[in-house]
């Protein structure tokens, strides 16, 4: 009975196209009203709509309004629509948008909003973020009743599954409240803002306002996704080919919807090749941009293809994906999995030696500044971007051998600390592989010390990478020094407000005795009015701080006569098991 209901519901949105009571389609397929109206570019048809989002639904089904209405402003009332955020204090622009999407190269910003000059439609300097109507006027964050109204009144349980979603809840992020919390630790992104006003306000010495920690919160908000941030695809038309345009959709998200899919470096493009600084992509995504892409990507292999999601495990649930994938591996590369379960190296993950030169956040601070024109205690000086030569290796819960980039943090202006310090997980090695992480941090101390800012509570950021995988990075770069000390020298360009850019560098070193960042220093640096030196570079009064006790070491080569006659040899090196074949 329930497919019968099913099928005379697709029955009846089959037949609103023709239907002449849809004032949606009535209006927009006709050319020379919407040329009278000023919106030319808005001309669409319902066959032109069919064939591009490949669902027979009809236009009120997505956007609301009134469809009964004629009248222009009583058909557009509660309409869902396109968010253009302007840049002053991360407004949605209530205006009704006569110019189309415009369409550029650049995959991180190829989808924009243009602006007509003199006849001359260019990309509107004074937008902030571009989203899709599933998401709040408000808040910027996803709106779970418009997409009940829309997407999950056909996909009823896709919705309710991705309501439930890591993704859907924003799970990972909302944990961290406030920079003090016990269980998680402060975070490089920042706290979930939202709902920790007053517990903030108190950890803070410095004043907050309200307005300030709202638009805190709408900026990590932008990066939070609803249906259509996956599942929406728009792109130029094509001449002769209905199903192109700014009305397309995919039933798979491509690798490019998990980086922004062309509105900016949001989703998972700010993790992975910023934080992380080794992501998929790469190249103009990557900062400093022209990384190297993973090896992945020119083989096609997008991102759910080694990530479960419903397309290989329908117990997942819709918008949830499996976030470890190392027994992906195996489906490619049974061979090198194999002989590498035997190897003496047995223990190290695959990404241990298959990521190398690591990019994005060399340091990041947390201090006075403004966001959206709005002053607030907690800007992210973040564009300390610049390079490690190979990662760090610690071992994890389970005792594997992963890599990391440990980098400086601080945040400026706390009252208090609850921490002590030593290394942590995040995530308890006995949670589910859906709630944990590989990602650590390492608490450092509360610091006074600052002509400004006092008191700065500082960490290391301790990210797990999983990306950027190519070839191998060479045996001496872990085993080349005899006590088995890890020593990078990080080199970075700071390009975030508070200075002229500048250059920099420092030295990350991980032996028996811990953890440490020295030989902090750059050039000289300008600041620009307004602004102090501590609010953006604590660390030119705490650069012998960032320390921590624990052995970071690897284990030391015994018989390096043995070493040095394997890797004269690679093939000596494969029979004898130290690499895998």
């Amino acid at each position: 009975m329930k497919n019968i209901f099913t099928v005379i519901s697709l029955l009846l949105v089959f037949t609103r196209f023709a239907d002449a009571s849809d004032s949606c389609v009535t209006c927009h397929s006709d050319a020379k009203r919407m040329s009278d109206l000023g919106a030319t570019a808005l001309t669409i048809t319902g066959q032109e709509i069919e064939k591009q989002s490949g669902m027979p639904a009809g236009c009120s089904d997505c956007h609301l309004g009134k469809p009964d209405e004629l009248e222009l402003d009583q058909a557009h009332d509660g309409l869902a629509r396109l968010l253009v955020v302007r840049k002053n204090g991360l407004m949605v622009d209530p205006r009704l948008h006569t110019l189309p999407l415009q369409y550029g190269t650049n995959p991180i910003n190829r989808i924009f909003i243009g602006t007509d000059k003199n006849g001359t439609v260019t990309r509107d300097a004074a937008v902030a973020a571009l989203s899709w109507h599933d998401k709040r006027t408000d808040t910027l964050t996803q709106d779970f009743e418009v997409m009940k109204k829309t997407c999950g009144k056909c996909h009823e349980n896709e919705f309710a599954e991705f309501s439930k979603s890591t993704m859907g809840t924003n799970g990972k992020q909302s944990q961290y409240k406030g920079w003090q919390d016990h269980q998680r630790g402060p975070h490089n992104c920042g706290p979930w803002f939202e709902g920790n006003f007053e517990r903030m306000q108190a950890q803070t010495s410095v004043p907050m306002s309200r307005t300030s920690h709202l638009i805190n919160q709408k900026a990590c908000n932008t990066c939070h996704v609803g249906c259509l941030d996956c599942h929406f695809n728009p792109m130029p038309k094509r001449a002769g080919d209905l199903s192109k345009g700014a009305h397309s959709f995919v039933k798979t998200p491509p690798a490019e919807s998990c980086y922004g899919n062309g509105r900016a470096s949001i989703c998972h493009a700010g993790p992975e090749d910023r934080r992380r600084g080794a992501g998929y992509f790469g190249g103009s995504y990557s900062f400093p941009e022209g990384n190297e892409p993973d090896a992945h990507v020119k083989a096609m292999i997008g991102c759910l293809d080694c990530h479960d999601s419903t397309r290989t495990n329908a117990a997942l649930g819709h918008g949830t994906i499996k976030r470890q994938a190392g027994e992906s591996c195996v489906r490619c590369h049974a061979g090198a999995a194999r002989s590498h379960v035997a190897s003496i190296h047995s223990k190290l993950s695959c990404e241990a030696c298959h990521i190398r030169q690591v990019a994005g956040y060399q340091g990041t601070y947390w201090g006075p500044g403004k966001i959206a024109g709005t002053a607030t205690p907690y800007f992210k000086f973040k564009a300390y971007y610049g390079y490690m030569p190979e990662p760090i290796l610690i071992k994890n819960q389970q005792g594997k051998w992963i890599p990391v980039k440990p980098f400086p943090m601080a945040v400026m202006n706390q009252k208090e600390s609850p921490f002590k310090p030593g290394f942590y997980w995040r995530y308890p090695a006995d949670l589910p592989d859906l709630q944990r992480t590989d990602d650590a941090w390492a608490y450092v101390g509360l610091f006074g010390g600052l002509p400004e800012n006092n008191k700065a509570l500082l960490w290391f950021q301790i990210d797990k990478m999983s990306h950027k995988l190519g070839k191998s990075r060479s045996c001496d770069s872990c085993h080349s020094d005899p006590q088995g000390v890890q020593r990078r020298q990080v080199t970075w360009e700071y390009s975030d407000p508070g200075a002229a850019l500048f250059t920099g560098s420092h030295t990350v070193l991980a032996d028996r005795n811990g953890l440490f960042i020295r030989d902090m220093k750059s050039e000289n640096i300008q600041t620009e009015a307004g602004y102090k030196l501590s609010d953006f570079a604590p660390w030119l009064y705490l650069k012998e701080k960032w320390q921590v006790k624990g052995d970071f070491s690897i284990p030391v080569i015994r018989d390096r006569k043995g070493y040095d006659a394997a890797m004269a040899d690679l093939e000596i090196a494969r029979k004898s098991g130290m690499l895998h074949r």
